[in-house]
């Protein structure tokens, strides 16, 4: 297994505990910080087979949905996960990545996974026939060398695999990039209301408001790559400026504290032109990774994880069953997380386009179609036809949005489009 991120963990788990042998290793030492700190309702089953929900929510914060709100703060709209086509998912929760991401990956090594930390994988040559040698340097010795019968990569952004294979797409049309911090003080709705995300919408953008444990709040910008890159400033103060330009985004952070330093991620969308390879499979952000618009990047990390260990443990043979390693094996893991990713893909494409927050914002009531998007909103990843049915109704009435403009436009400001405010000489 390369990573030891939610991905990584989250296979090495449920193998280990399906009694194979699991050699994990993860270049960094944990805990350590990661963006993408909202999970979804959909997420709970697996957390719950996992054997650790019940740590998750008593250390992080309850999220029941989201408040999405246009930037003049003059429209709103609240996605409450229990309203949902399909009942039974009506809560998440925000979490610290630095401790989530422990937790899965000491609950790893307790069932039985040999975990490697500080020790990145710097060559591995998988194949069906021969295994797998795999080469990783510590941070403070030697190599450290294995074969393995089969190979793992969760190596997340990095895409150990894809990128010494070549194996990589760029999405043209979602070259996004984030600036982020976390900041004390900044208020939240009363009740159970104040655990949920907060999106902030713009005309050139979003903000993403995420309530941590301890009164901490993520706050962060996504627009253009090349928006940002133009501003021609740095991350601190490029995000001062941006809160203040927006009224719905300043009304949260005017009397907040920043207590972090500034981070800076690209957000460019990919996918692999291959998934499952001879002898190994890609999992999560190492087989593609979409906008974080709807939270949606630990969920698909995690899930392609668990169809991934079910999928290799049946594979491996047991109780006299040989094994099955070739590619074609893993040909329905493939399609299934290219099918999620695509659902995925698809409605935040969709919502970089003219005409969705117009309807968005506004839904109707009709068909239960809004409770079908809520359903897709809360990780959903395999829509039954029914709300498929239902998300196919959504997309039409975009696209006649676009076309004749049923609903008035949602007023939205931009924050990058004015020069840069600099300084006045002393």
């Amino acid at each position: 297994m390369i990573g030891g991120g939610p991905a990584g963990s989250t296979a090495a788990a449920l193998l280990a505990a399906a009694g194979r042998s699991v050699v994990l290793f993860e270049k960094e030492i944990f805990p350590r910080f990661h963006i993408g700190e909202s999970l979804l309702p959909f997420n709970m089953d697996l957390l719950r087979r996992l054997g650790i929900l019940d740590r998750v929510a008593e250390r992080f914060v309850e999220k029941r949905g989201a408040h999405l709100v246009s930037s003049d703060g003059g429209v709103t709209r609240d996605i409450i996960f229990a309203e949902g086509f399909v009942p039974g998912h009506p809560r998440a929760y925000q979490v610290l990545r630095s401790s989530f991401d422990e937790l899965l990956l000491r609950n790893a090594a307790d069932k039985g996974a040999r975990v490697y930390e500080g020790h990145a994988v710097i060559e591995a040559a998988p194949s069906h026939h021969g295994g797998c040698a795999v080469t990783a340097r510590g941070r403070r010795g030697g190599p450290v060398r294995c074969r393995a019968r089969f190979l793992l990569d969760a190596s997340g952004r990095d895409a150990f695999m894809a990128s010494r294979l070549g194996l990589r797409d760029m999405v043209p049309h979602l070259r996004k990039a984030a600036v982020f911090a976390h900041y004390e003080d900044v208020p939240r709705a009363p009740g159970p209301a104040g655990g949920n995300i907060v999106l902030v919408l713009l005309r050139d953008g979003w903000f993403w408001f995420i309530p941590l444990p301890g009164g901490t709040t993520s706050v962060g910008l996504v627009a253009e790559g090349a928006a940002l890159r133009r501003s021609g400033l740095p991350p601190e103060t490029l995000l001062e400026e941006a809160l203040r330009r927006c009224p719905a985004a300043h009304e949260r952070t005017r009397a907040a504290r920043r207590i972090s330093p500034v981070w800076t991620a690209s957000d460019y969308s990919y996918g692999c032109r291959e998934i499952a390879g001879d002898g190994y499979l890609l999992l999560g952000d190492a087989a593609a990774f979409i906008d974080p618009l709807f939270s949606t990047g630990v969920w698909l990390a995690m899930s392609s994880a668990e169809i991934a260990a079910d999928t290799l443990d049946r594979a491996l043979g047991r109780n006299g069953r040989p094994a099955r390693l070739s590619p074609s094996t893993f040909a329905a893991y493939e399609r299934r997380v290219r099918r999620h990713v695509r659902v995925y893909t698809r409605i935040v494409s969709r919502f970089y386009q003219p005409g969705f927050l117009d309807v968005f914002l506004r839904p109707g009531e009709r068909f239960r179609i809004r409770e079908a998007v809520v359903s897709l909103l809360a990780g959903m990843a395999d829509p039954t036809p029914p709300v498929r049915l239902r998300l196919w109704c959504f997309y039409f009435v975009i696209r006649m949005q676009q076309a004749w403009r049923l609903n008035p436009p949602v007023p939205l400001l931009g924050v990058l489009e004015r020069p840069p405010v600099t300084p006045m000489p002393a």
